[in-house]
């Protein structure tokens, strides 16, 4: 597998993760997420860490290599990434700092 499909591998999974997510937490049902991920939540917050950082670090090193027709949704999507993970970021502070069920 080539380094540039295992990349594209991760933003999908990224994204599904994040579009998860947010219906989850749009719906009101993010207890239930919140209560199957109780257990590993800081080392997926750890593993998404290193995978955006990767996916941005991969995107402004290789972007010139990218198609140009490709070029602005990979930028979408690795921005809608970075947005996930801090908005995730924020509220676990919330919860955390008990201002939020």
């Amino acid at each position: 597998m080539t380094p540039n499909r295992i990349l594209n591998v991760i933003l999908s999974l990224l994204l599904m993760y994040n579009t998860a997510f947010f219906v989850l937490h749009l719906t009101g049902q993010s207890r239930v997420w919140k209560d199957a991920l109780s257990d590993i939540q800081a080392l997926l917050s750890i593993m998404e860490l290193i995978a955006v950082v990767a996916l941005f670090v991969d995107l402004v090193i290789r972007f010139d290599d990218i198609a140009t027709s490709w070029q602005l949704p990979r930028v979408v999507g690795v921005g809608a990434c970075v947005a996930g993970l801090l908005f995730k970021w924020f509220i676990l502070y919330l919860h955390l700092s008990y201002l939020v069920d």
